[in-house]
């Protein structure tokens, strides 16, 4: 039985040698066709961003979204854009911001389009600049 085995062990070490020449010349094609394929993917990457990037570029003036943290408007505060008391808790004002994000994250309206999308950035960076200030004059 040992000699079967052993026999057995002796030709699988015989034909893997014997092949080796073939084995690794299919590891080398598929590795190549794998580089070619990625680098045809990051290729057509690289032009339809320059297309997206020459389609952005054409259109009607279009206003980026600037910093997060915007100054909210002078003629409503920190409070006015929060919906909350000028005396509220931070407890109140941390709910509050927490429910207004809720309602208004670019994210939770990605599907209805840019133009909804963009309007829901900008009153989400308004949110974040009047929580900002709360936190800042409240010192929490």
């Amino acid at each position: 039985m040992h000699l079967l085995a052993l026999i057995g062990a002796a030709f699988l070490v015989y034909w893997v040698l014997s092949h080796l020449g073939l084995v690794f010349g299919l590891i080398f094609v598929f590795a190549k066709f794998i580089i070619l394929a990625l680098g045809a993917l990051v290729l057509l990457g690289l032009v339809m961003q320059m297309i997206s990037g020459k389609k952005d570029a054409e259109g009607p003036d279009q206003k980026t979204a600037g910093t997060p943290f915007e100054e909210p408007p002078a003629d409503r505060t920190w409070f006015e854009v929060l919906g909350v008391s000028e005396f509220a808790s931070p407890d109140e004002i941390k709910r509050a911001y927490r429910d207004l994000i809720r309602q208004y994250h670019p994210d939770k309206v990605s599907a209805m389009g840019e133009k909804i999308r963009e309007l829901a950035m900008r009153e989400t960076q308004l949110i974040n600049a009047a929580f900002q200030e709360a936190r800042l004059s409240r010192g929490f």
